[in-house]
């Protein structure tokens, strides 16, 4: 067996064994959860993909990026928001991936690439990469789902691929799963 195939097999079993910890924890009764559970059973693990994306393309997911946390909603702000949501939705063809592979501006992708393009292109903009949030959620039918979720003085906003509208995340519908952090390497649950 050769390093490299070992290698991916020993972080593969690491992802499933957090996993699987993780879901205990969550699972666990929050009346007997003591202060340091607590903390534990808040935190997820970051999708493999996105390590891997992040591994690429470090100036991407670094977390020493100026600005805060949140940014201040302004009329500008959420022209920018809608317009950069409507041209990535039109940039992007929508194709299911064969293998999870996240990218920025491909010709065509599933919803995380129009996520990590949005992202991309705000951060270009000025807007604060701290506020930007990658996060999972499902669709109407079920289905796993990724949008962008935008931390402003007027609550959450959500891009996505799905709808052209720029919607707070109340009006969306969506209950996040779990979503990266100011730092987009680290993830908590939803």
């Amino acid at each position: 067996m050769n390093i490299k195939f070992a290698a991916m097999l020993t972080g593969l079993a690491m992802a499933a064994s957090l996993g699987m910890t993780g879901g205990a924890a969550a699972s666990a009764d929050p009346a007997r959860v003591s202060t340091p559970d607590l903390v534990a059973r808040t935190a997820s693990v970051t999708p493999l993909a996105m390590q891997f994306f992040c591994a690429k393309n470090k100036s991407e997911c670094a977390s020493n990026r100026s600005g805060g946390s949140q940014v201040t909603m302004t009329p500008n702000l959420m022209a920018v928001l809608k317009q950069v949501n409507v041209h990535v939705n039109r940039a992007i063809r929508p194709q299911r991936d064969v293998a999870d592979v996240w990218e920025v501006n491909p010709a065509s992708g599933d919803c995380e690439d129009y996520v990590l393009t949005k992202r991309s292109t705000l951060i270009r903009q000025g807007v604060s990469a701290g506020a930007l949030r990658i996060a999972y959620t499902h669709t109407r039918r079920g289905e796993p789902h990724a949008v962008l979720v935008v931390k402003t003085s007027e609550g959450d906003y959500v891009l996505d691929n799905l709808n052209n509208s720029v919607k707070t995340l109340r009006a969306s519908g969506y209950t996040i799963r779990s979503m990266s952090t100011a730092n987009p390497n680290r993830w908590i649950a939803g």
